[in-house]
């Protein structure tokens, strides 16, 4: 294969991706990870915009090419990655090896990992955060647990790192027994949670951590540690060698870094990012420095003549008892516009009973009445589909679409 050929590279659920993807960097080769969950239409699809030369064949057992220098790979070398914008259209991120060795030594200064260390790696690698953990572990020494998301604590016993998102945080604080004590650091990231879940991790022990980040930038550009009270929108200090400021037109979150991708591929072109990146993201910085993350630009719509930012929406529902996750999109309305709806992921959800629906979805409404001014209460309440309950992000843009087809959803009414 020529350097700088891209390469296809399916990505198996509990597989160490490293010694496929370092034989082929070591190649110089540009690998584009895809997921196993695409349908096969939609795999041709990214497949045929990466404009992919080949199919790479996994390499279960190569320690030689996983224990490669980075640094002496290839300049052409790389990954892309996709990642879907507020239209849901895919976008493919390339990064070269530079942001990701970067970002490993970046991130490493506000979270220490190395030799004795063990990351489980519940967060897949067709993600940048799941990513990341293969990366770091080959720069900075440590090992990889390859297992799924925990469902208990008993699941993560010797592991001292770990990613989460809210849902899979809140899944594992449900379990009444104590975290492991090797826990070092508990990464929480992929969207907004609510205070009182960070609260709850906080008081069981465990040493949190908030992060902000995303493709564009290899993953985290602020982190910090999560005190009791500290505010939901919190996503903890710029990291060394990070510049992030807000745009005082938008509030729009701006960072310019050495972990920057090199661009999004166009129909098989690299289109270079401009700097600083314009995340749009919205938020703002505090008077310790850190930044807080709000809500996303492209998801704010009008209702009424009033902006409606739906993370307020989601922080305000998560902090309910009977809802581990959730999802608020803004839908058509013949008179004000547009109005939220909400799919709502139950801890325990009855699907049986009518009358304990319609209860649940009154306790919804007017438990959020008790914190959110009257437009801002969602018109329907959905059950979480199961196929995007299962994801480690809701995609807000996915779930507006189907809806928009006519999908039917259990109504929580």
């Amino acid at each position: 294969m020529n350097a700088g050929a891209i390469v296809a590279y399916e990505i198996v659920a509990g597989e160490n991706p490293l010694p496929t993807l370092c034989s082929a960097w070591s190649r110089g080769e540009r690998v584009f990870l895809v997921s196993k969950n695409h349908s096969t239409v939609a795999r041709q699809q990214v497949l045929n915009a990466a404009r992919v030369s080949d199919i790479l064949q996994t390499i279960t057992h190569d320690q030689a090419a996983q224990k490669i220098n980075l640094d002496s790979c290839p300049p052409n070398a790389s990954v892309i990655i996709e990642t879907s914008g507020s239209t849901a259209a895919p976008r493919l991120i390339e990064l070269s090896l530079d942001a990701l060795v970067a970002s490993a030594h970046i991130g490493a200064r506000a979270i220490a990992f190395g030799p004795g260390d063990l990351w489980h790696a519940s967060l897949p690698a067709t993600h940048i955060g799941g990513l990341m953990i293969h990366v770091r572990s080959l720069v900075l020494g440590g090992a990889v647990r390859h297992a799924g998301a925990p469902k208990c604590w008993s699941d993560l016993n010797g592991v001292t790192h770990i990613s989460l998102v809210a849902a899979q945080l809140a899944r594992l604080l449900e379990d009444t027994n104590q975290p492991p004590a090797s826990l070092k650091a508990v990464m929480l990231g992929g969207g907004p949670s609510s205070q009182s879940l960070r609260d709850s991790a906080v008081r069981k022990g465990l040493p949190m951590f908030a992060t902000y980040g995303m493709t564009e930038t290899a993953s985290q550009v602020a982190t910090g540690p999560i005190d009791i009270g500290d505010a939901a929108t919190l996503a903890g200090a710029p990291l060394p060698g990070i510049q992030i400021s807000i745009d005082s037109s938008n509030n729009e979150i701006l960072v310019a870094n050495p972990t920057l991708a090199r661009g999004t591929l166009v129909n098989g072109a690299l289109v270079p990012f401009t700097v600083p990146l314009r995340t749009r993201d919205v938020g703002f910085i505090d008077a310790h420095g850190r930044l807080h993350v709000s809500g996303r630009l492209d998801a704010m719509f009008i209702s009424g003549g009033r902006n409606i930012q739906p993370e307020i929406i989601e922080r305000a529902l998560t902090e309910l008892p009977s809802v581990r996750s959730c999802c608020v999109v803004g839908i058509a309305h013949e008179k004000w516009g547009m109005r939220p709806v909400a799919f709502v992921q139950l801890v325990q959800a009855p699907h049986s009973n009518t009358t304990a629906r319609n209860t649940l979805r009154m306790s919804l409404a007017e438990q959020l009445r008790q914190t959110l001014e009257p437009f801002l209460i969602p018109d329907m309440f959905f059950e979480m589909p199961t196929d995007d309950a299962s994801r480690m992000k809701h995609s807000r843009a996915e779930l507006a679409q189907r809806l928009a087809q006519g999908e039917h959803f259990h109504q929580l009414d």
